[in-house]
């Protein structure tokens, strides 16, 4: 029909080619942090979040199951993280509540450009503590080596739990410490395309327990006090400084 012209061909357009985004050369330079919610145990047991840490440059996995999606159970990963392999240059996450604090916007109304800074959430302030770089991905597809290895979990972790039978978080964990993350880090992960390790240590400057620790700002009231979770708190004499009434503590 072409060549009796009674068709005429559409010109061929080239869409648009995904480019995958070129490995971190060194590990530590680039940790990609998140958690997958799951019917991990199948019903058997109670509903877990697994917590994942994954090097860009080597794919190498930090992992726990917890059973609440919070703080806390985040800072228990970054510490065992920390104290396992170093500070890394930066962390890659979503800018989910827990690490970025984000202004309230009412429907129509514009964000003023002078709006006063927020402070930083509990993980965003030991970050900074620590020197460690915060890195907000835009979507769940710039995460897309912790969101593949989500999807790799959510099929053989759920069948290695099932024929272990693992019916408890405890049960969940020696699994996952023992068989998942064993087989994963020996199989699926990647030599990176420097030696040196981009990690530094911790130094006599860096406090896990302050960094990691619960932090609250309160103003101290004309009579020495601060008020924290519906109480007075009385500052003893020995501690009170000039300049401390009206200040923040």
């Amino acid at each position: 029909m072409v060549e009796a012209k009674l068709w005429r061909a559409k010109k061929q357009r080239v869409e648009k080619v995904h480019v995958w985004r070129t490995r971190r050369s060194r590990v530590g330079e680039l940790v990609q942090w998140d958690t997958s919610e799951h019917d991990w145990l199948e019903g058997r047991g109670p509903k877990l979040y697994l917590i994942s840490m994954i090097d860009d440059a080597t794919s190498w996995m930090t992992a726990r199951f917890v059973e609440h999606d919070s703080t806390a159970e985040n800072m228990l990963l970054l510490k065992s993280y920390l104290e396992k392999h170093g500070r890394p240059l930066s962390f890659y996450t979503d800018k989910a509540a827990l690490f970025t604090s984000t202004p309230k916007i009412k429907r129509g109304e514009l964000a003023a450009k002078d709006r006063a800074e927020l402070p930083p959430t509990q993980i965003g302030r030991a970050l900074k503590e620590l020197d460690i770089e915060w890195i907000g991905a835009h979507s769940p597809q710039a995460k897309g080596r912790v969101e593949r290895g989500f999807g790799t979990a959510q099929d053989r972790l759920v069948k290695g739990l099932r024929v272990a039978q693992a019916s408890t978080l405890a049960e969940a964990n020696a699994y996952l410490d023992s068989e998942y993350l064993a087989w994963w880090n020996t199989t699926l992960t990647v030599v990176p395309a420097e030696a040196d390790d981009a990690h530094r240590p911790l130094g006599k400057q860096h406090s896990l327990a302050s960094s990691l620790s619960h932090v609250e700002t309160r103003s101290v009231g004309q009579d020495y006090t601060i008020r924290v979770g519906g109480r007075i708190y009385q500052i003893a004499r020995g501690d009170i400084r000039a300049g401390l009434r009206k200040g923040t503590v």
